[in-house]
């Protein structure tokens, strides 16, 4: 089915936030709609008969309507956290959720003050902690399975074929390395500094001409400086959400420069198998 392809593109890319993917937390937030729209109701019912299950709904709604965006969101953020430790991954789940509950009080003050003649500010104080736990409880679910997804590697991104050797001129002779076993590479003036497994050789050529020489082998550029192979990434070390520091099989750190954070942890988490 197409749409099930779709599904499986989605994970591929590291759930954008695409048509597939947003059909399927939108359906997410009406089951949870109407669970909650239900249960209300039927706890009326119990002491009036007569309780109204669309003014249940419609309250509802109002309600959890922040959760029709935050859900996509949050549970992206937590996918992209898949690779994390606990520990980053709890700073930025406080951080975000934080954010998030300053959102759902903003909205909540406005959407409920209206045609009650109360101010934003005296809606929110006629709440109670316990009328906000549900969207704690919704925050941390969606975070949580997020964080326990993994993207798929995409077969079209890999080839069945050996990527080759790179001719490397030095000292009068052409060295052939195979790509397979270049972790990296650094520029050092005039030289592009080849990192192998135990030592670094030194290639006369560009980075921009290495880049595009070795781009079908997956090599990606994380510095105007550095270009890395993924597959040989032992340890990414971050702060936040954002990768700062490459290690490489062999013990070497690179640094990641700004310009190519988000592209670089997308790259790695679409190589994470489950």
């Amino acid at each position: 089915m197409a749409f099930v392809d779709d599904l499986r593109e989605v994970r591929r890319a590291g759930f954008p936030l695409r048509p597939p993917f947003l059909a399927v937390t939108t359906g997410i937030w009406l089951v949870c709609l109407l669970v909650f729209a239900t249960a209300g109701w039927i706890d009326a019912v119990r002491e009036d008969p007569q309780a109204d299950y669309p003014a249940y709904l419609m309250a509802w709604t109002r309600g959890l309507l922040p959760w029709l965006f935050l859900f996509p969101l949050v549970f992206k953020l937590g996918a992209r956290h898949t690779n994390a430790n606990l520990q980053d991954s709890t700073v930025s789940a406080l951080v975000a959720g934080t954010t998030a509950m300053i959102a759902v009080l903003a909205y909540a003050a406005v959407a409920f003050s209206i045609g009650t003649g109360r101010s934003p500010l005296e809606t929110l104080a006629s709440f109670g902690v316990r009328d906000f736990l549900w969207d704690v409880v919704l925050f941390a679910m969606a975070f949580l399975v997020g964080r326990q997804m993994r993207p798929e590697l995409d077969p079209r991104t890999t080839t069945g074929h050996s990527p080759g050797s790179l001719a490397v001129k030095s000292s009068g002779r052409v060295e052939y390395i195979p790509v397979a076993s270049i972790l990296g590479a650094t520029a050092q003036g005039n030289y592009i500094a080849l990192h192998l497994d135990e030592r670094d050789v030194l290639h006369r050529t560009t980075m921009a001409q290495l880049e595009t020489a070795l781009s079908d082998a997956g090599f990606i550029r994380i510095h105007r400086s550095h270009l890395v192979n993924p597959s040989k990434v032992s340890v990414a070390r971050s702060r936040g959400e954002s990768f700062r520091i490459i290690e490489l099989s062999n013990g070497v750190q690179l640094p990641v420069s700004d310009r190519y954070r988000a592209e670089v942890r997308q790259q790695l988490d679409q190589r994470v198998l489950g």
